[in-house]
């Protein structure tokens, strides 16, 4: 069925069948009717890349995520459809699986598709490819989120360093000096800003710091649970963990070694209701998932618009 078959039925022609696809004024309103009706008699779905291709107009915009399983990411993914639906806008997903090609391949899908623009958390390995960056920006307005890549392009996050000082401060104020740090994937930027905070906290309270005390995962829950055994080997007594799925990892290695959980003070940076289930005890930070997409579908409009009089829009986090 094209639309050429529902401007014959309805007796009209295409460029009305057009106009009311459109929701275009110029339609009388019987007309609409009679066009809406047949629409619908014939089940009708009109091919929404070959309008946009030939009105140059979009209501969708595209989003990629690195790992959709990681609760955090689909959190992101959940509140950018609540505010898309808002704007009257649609939203297509890919998960680039932390890999900068299948990424890529996303990126010029949508391109393709005329999207209204992309926004983007990028994988692990994109931080080299700048250039390709800059490229697609000429292309198509895009706006990154949670994790910065340069501060040229147009970003919108979570405040971290200030955010992981505060949540160490409160393992150093109830009188723990050693402190373990579990940290991410350091070819991202949250994972090097929350160990920057960490080094600048114990300076700030006189806590000498102790490389042997750091240790280095991915942002998985496998790397969480490995290197749980290299810290039960410590004498540390408190940890902050960079990320929940890391801190899983940690605390199903706690329960496998019949750890005390009272052993160890937590603090990590996303309060979750399945980690506060297992232990109510860990500081943590309510992230406002909400905050982050409108904001990143309003920074996406100014950059649509020329409008954007700041690249960077970092949230607080209370």
């Amino acid at each position: 069925m094209k639309i050429g078959d529902i401007a014959r039925l309805a007796g009209v022609s295409t460029t009305t069948v057009s106009r009311v696809l459109n929701n275009s004024k110029n339609v009388k309103e019987e007309t609409r009717i009679k066009v809406n009706n047949v629409i619908k008699e014939q089940n009708y779905y009109p091919n929404m890349i070959a309008r946009n291709l030939s009105s140059n107009k979009n209501d969708t915009i595209g989003l990629i995520v690195p790992d959709i399983k990681n609760t955090y990411f689909s959190k992101i993914v959940n509140n950018m459809v609540t505010n898309a639906g808002k704007k009257n806008l649609n939203v297509v997903l890919g998960c680039s699986n932390e890999d900068f090609e299948i990424q890529k391949k996303y990126i010029e899908l949508f391109i393709k598709q005329r999207v209204k623009g992309i926004i983007i958390a990028v994988t692990k390995n994109s931080y080299n490819e700048l250039e390709f960056f800059e490229n697609i920006s000429s292309k198509i307005p895009v706006v990154f989120i949670e994790r910065k890549i340069n501060s040229n392009f147009p970003t919108v996050c979570f405040e971290n360093i200030n955010s992981t000082i505060k949540s160490i401060e409160k393992l150093i104020e109830k009188g723990h000096k050693k402190i373990a740090f579990l940290a991410g994937d350091l070819s991202i930027s949250t994972a090097r800003e929350r160990l920057e905070a960490y080094k600048r906290v114990l300076k700030k309270y006189n806590i000498k710091y102790d490389e042997k005390l750091v240790f280095y995962g991915d942002f998985s829950m496998e790397s969480g649970y490995i290197l749980a055994k290299e810290i039960f080997k410590t004498n540390v007594s408190a940890i902050y963990i960079s990320n929940n799925l890391m801190l899983l990892g940690f605390l199903k290695a706690l329960k496998e070694y019949k750890k005390n959980e009272d052993e160890y003070l937590i603090s990590t940076f996303e309060h979750d209701e399945i980690v506060y289930f297992i232990n109510q005890d860990i500081n943590s930070y309510k992230i406002p998932f909400s905050e982050l997409t409108k904001k990143s579908m309003d920074l996406l409009e100014e950059v649509s618009n020329k409008e954007n009089k700041k690249n960077l829009v970092e949230i607080e986090l209370d």
